[in-house]
């Protein structure tokens, strides 16, 4: 026998049908439209009424103001940069954010961000679609899920604003979609640890997705070389992750010492010292607290949340479905902590892996229907019948409420009327603002040392040190909602030394322009106060002494403060007695007590 008889040779493989291969080309291409036309009218959705809805948050100035410093001032902050958050989410605002500007100048530097803050979704949603097909669903389910994520009223006011959660979100989904790549490559599985190493330094409570992400990893890695895809993915991350340690420790601030911060205490802050916010089931929990948080979340929907809470508990038990199963389960649980902090803005990771749970079950329920005798017709109608029961649960007028107040409603008018009043004050004046006013306030010209966020006031050593360690520093105050709720004890001082100018908006979206007065203004103005109220009291006596003195209008023969006398002691000593001291009559002193007791004006005179 040869060697060439030992070889076993196989026929060659028919070529591929040039009609399969055209038909599946085209079915892609259609795909790749659909998606796109879906993502460009996402892009409208989110796009109308950037400017006017949801109100500007404080938190959204601070990101903004940070990602400034990187562009102007080479700094991570404009202030003391304390660690409290890995910096390469505003590191990313910054290498974006300045192409809004070139293109809308004069707008609200805010704005610039929300536009950035679009992409970001738009990304996600692609990234949301491509995981969904990871996942194994069809094309019409892995669009729904995307549509039912992106379109949420929920995720419309939270992925609108410059969350850094929200630049977080898509790398987080691409470490999901590298780590399910259909190829099981190695070096993929290695840059899924890449990815969720930016997700985790854009916001560290993306932390909590390490273990669904590592189950990801597991199912989609070939068995003989899961071990080399744990340790590849380890590495990166961990090498990646070590930068911020590196950083810390350059700069002598990674422990504690005198005189500086340390990332040591800003991680003890956020996971040990923090106050907890309290349970979502307690309505007595602390003021703003998760109760308030869950519920506000349900205010703008409960569908995708609640039901795709429910979902990823039951995708536990379908295989493909797990990861996104265990991210939602893993996500929750950590969040129902009653120990722990619940900020406002922790769903926006959550709720892309609720849609995958909800619309990934319907789509295992279509196989499922499908593979059964008479697979289509039966199929038909239990989408109907599913369709009609999930549509049953969503809050439609609810959905049509929320759609309507994020494309027409106008929440920040009270801060655009305040524009020509700050545009007046005088130039070097020392403003104290929340972090919504002080972007703009910056950008049109004032230094950076004369307009102040008020955290920092009370917050930062070398805030209060240049204000001199008094209230005295500054002149202004534009006074909101947000100050009054978080002021500390400098900024209160100035708030109760200060005079109103001007104030627009009302309720919770008040603004107040307040001067503060100096230590001469404050004690002149008590001093003519106390004038006031001395004339007030003084004017206040004498009118009560003339009406003393004045006759009874019954008793013409007795002046008032004779029938007062009259009265009271007729009161304490008996008739007979007053009638001995006052030498009158009994006859008089009963008719003195039948007379309508004078208003107490002594009583008003000791209040007044």
């Amino acid at each position: 026998m040869t060697v060439l008889e030992l070889v076993r040779v196989e026929p060659p493989a028919p070529a591929p049908s040039r009609r399969r291969n055209g038909r599946a080309g085209r079915g892609t291409r259609r795909q790749r439209l659909t998606v796109t036309l879906v993502l460009a009218a996402l892009a409208v959705l989110h796009a109308v009424n950037l400017a006017g809805w949801p109100r500007w948050f404080d938190d959204e100035g601070t990101y903004y103001s940070q990602a400034w410093a990187v562009q102007h001032l080479g700094a991570l902050a404009p202030y003391t940069y304390w660690y409290d958050h890995p910096p390469a989410g505003w590191l990313q605002l910054a290498a974006l954010t300045w192409l809004p500007d070139l293109l809308i100048p004069g707008e609200s530097s805010l704005l610039s961000g929300r536009i950035v803050m679009v992409g970001y979704l738009l990304a996600s949603a692609g990234l949301l679609y491509v995981l969904a097909r990871r996942l194994g669903m069809r094309h019409g389910f892995a669009l729904g899920a995307m549509v039912l994520w992106a379109a949420n009223p929920l995720v419309l006011f939270e992925g609108r604003q410059i969350f850094l959660d929200n630049v977080a979100l898509p790398w987080l989904l691409l470490a999901f979609v590298l780590a399910l790549n259909r190829r099981r490559h190695l070096g993929l599985h290695m840059a899924a640890g890449g990815a969720f190493a930016v997700a985790v330094l854009t916001k560290e409570t993306t932390a909590v997705f390490a273990v669904p992400l590592l189950v990801a990893l597991w199912q989609g890695a070939y068995r003989p070389t899961r071990a080399f895809t744990l340790v590849g993915f380890g590495a990166v991350l961990s090498m990646t992750g070590a930068l911020y340690l590196l950083f810390a420790l350059i700069r002598g601030e990674l422990l504690p010492g005198p005189g500086h911060v340390s990332l040591w205490d800003a991680l003890s802050f956020q996971f040990a010292d923090r106050a907890p916010s309290g349970s979502i089931f307690d309505p007595n929990g602390p003021a703003g607290g998760a109760y308030v948080t869950f519920h506000s979340w349900l205010a703008h929907d409960g569908f995708l949340l609640l039901g795709g809470v429910a979902a990823g508990v039951v995708a536990l038990l379908v295989r493909r479905l797990r990861p996104a199963g265990v991210a939602v389960v893993v996500c929750a649980l950590v969040g129902l902590r009653p120990s722990g902090y619940l900020p406002q803005m922790y769903v926006v990771a959550l709720l892309p892996f609720c849609a995958l749970c909800l619309v990934g079950l319907f789509d295992h329920l279509w196989r499922r229907v499908r593979s059964a005798p008479r697979g289509r017709l039966v199929a038909a109608a239990a989408l109907v019948a599913l369709t009609g029961l999930a549509v049953s649960f969503v809050p439609v007028g609810g959905w049509q409420r929320a759609y309507a107040q994020a494309l027409t409603e106008d929440a920040n008018d009270p801060q655009y009327a305040m524009a020509d009043q700050l545009a007046a004050l005088p130039p070097g004046a020392t403003i104290a603002v929340d972090n919504t006013y002080w972007n703009d306030l910056v950008e049109a010209g004032r230094s950076r040392e004369d307009v102040v966020w008020f955290f920092k006031v009370d917050h930062d050593a070398a805030v209060p040190r240049a204000l001199g360690d008094t209230y005295e520093g500054l002149d202004y105050l534009v006074w909101t909602q947000y100050m009054a709720d978080n002021a500390g004890p400098i900024v209160e001082q100035a708030y109760a030394s200060s005079v109103l100018v001007a104030t627009t908006g009302e309720y919770g979206r008040k603004v107040e322009l307040r001067r503060v007065l100096d230590v001469r203004e404050v004690t002149a103005r008590r001093e003519a106060a106390a004038a006031a109220v001395a004339r007030q009291v003084a004017e206040a006596r004498a009118d009560f002494d003339a009406y003393l003195a004045r006759p009874s209008p019954a008793l013409p023969q007795l002046t008032n403060g004779q029938v007062e006398a009259i009265r009271t002691d007729a009161r304490q000593l008996g008739l007979a007695a007053v009638a001995r001291k006052y030498g009158i009559s009994r006859a008089t002193i009963e008719a003195a007590l039948r007379i309508e007791p004078a208003p107490d004006r002594a009583d008003a005179l000791d209040a007044r």
